[in-house]
């Protein structure tokens, strides 16, 4: 009975890890400065007035 629940649960988990993939393949990170990041803040802050 053991060794059924273990099986069951690793094909359980087997599927839970095959699942999570990353289809995007993006690895980069966009890095901003504060400079960048207030740029943004303010252009947003202009849309949102018109």
């Amino acid at each position: 009975m053991k060794t059924i629940l273990l099986l069951i649960t690793l094909i359980f988990s087997g599927m839970a890890v095959s699942s999570c993939t990353n289809d995007e393949d993006d690895t980069d990170f966009q890095i901003i400065n504060p400079e960048e990041e207030q740029q943004t803040a303010l252009q947003l802050e202009q849309e949102n007035a018109d």
